[in-house]
């Protein structure tokens, strides 16, 4: 479900934590055949040989996925403004999450693009648990993706069931709260389940919230994919401040779709 001819984007600042984003935006490159742009934005406070960061980073990318096409970018400006307008033609934007060790790239950088990015983010918290190459990706968890009915949750849908397929692994649709019965928004997969036989699904439901529910079903889930909503009709498509709290909180990297 990935643009045609779109890079994936990953923003590094030379950070473990970025370290293990650009490991995740190398996996999403080779999987669905796209070039991989890794970006560094460099600010004032940033280090004194700005393209060593992007060239060592795509060095590395290198290494773990030899077959994939790479190109560096080295811009001035802030992360989350160079980002932005990296995404008005990317595929998809990949970016550290939580970060506590003193990058450029802190966790309010992945909360902005995940409001206001033009594309997909993927947002990888914890990520310098990969940033040791010995440490592999996980690969048999299920992809989790939160549901309710909505035309962004159809489109965090798709998004789930193409991950899920790429990687093999099985597709679980959450659903929480009490907005609408369980039972409506079951039988509202049931197109998707016609359309993607070759993935293992599986629905469930909790009454919690939906922070909570979300946030603990990423504790077993290779990777978490939420909609943006729209919090008005005169706004574009945004993550509303659950969800926001969603991408900060999950211990799995978080996928926040866009309407693309």
């Amino acid at each position: 479900m990935l643009l045609e001819h779109s890079p994936v984007v990953v923003g590094v600042d030379g950070s473990a934590a970025s370290t293990g984003a650009a490991r995740w935006a190398a996996d999403e490159a080779a999987r669905h055949g796209r070039l991989l742009r890794i970006v560094h934005a460099l600010s004032w406070e940033g280090p004194a040989d700005g393209q060593g960061v992007a060239l060592d980073a795509a060095a590395e990318a290198k290494t773990w996925q030899p077959g994939i096409a790479v190109e560096t970018v080295t811009l001035g400006g802030s992360p989350a403004r160079v980002l932005r307008e990296q995404s008005r033609t990317a595929a998809l934007v990949v970016i550290g999450g939580r970060v506590h060790e003193g990058g450029a790239l802190d966790a309010s950088v992945g909360s902005h693009l995940a409001a206001f990015a033009h594309c997909p983010v993927l947002v990888v918290n914890n990520g310098w648990r990969w940033a040791d190459p010995m440490a592999a990706l996980p690969a048999h968890a299920p992809i989790v993706v939160g549901v309710d009915g909505s035309p962004s949750s159809q489109r965090a849908l798709a998004f789930g069931y193409g991950e899920a397929a790429a990687r093999h692994v099985p597709l679980v649709a959450m659903h929480a709260g009490r907005a609408r019965p369980h039972r409506v928004v079951a039988a509202e997969l049931e197109p998707w389940l016609l359309r993607h036989p070759e993935v293992e699904t599986h629905f469930d439901s909790r009454d919690t919230g939906v922070l909570e529910t979300l946030t603990e079903a990423a504790r077993d889930a290779l990777m978490l994919i939420v909609g943006a909503h729209r919090v008005g009709w005169y706004e574009q498509p945004r993550p509303n401040p659950i969800t926001q709290m969603v991408v900060h909180h999950a211990a799995s990297p978080v996928l926040v779709t866009r309407s693309v």
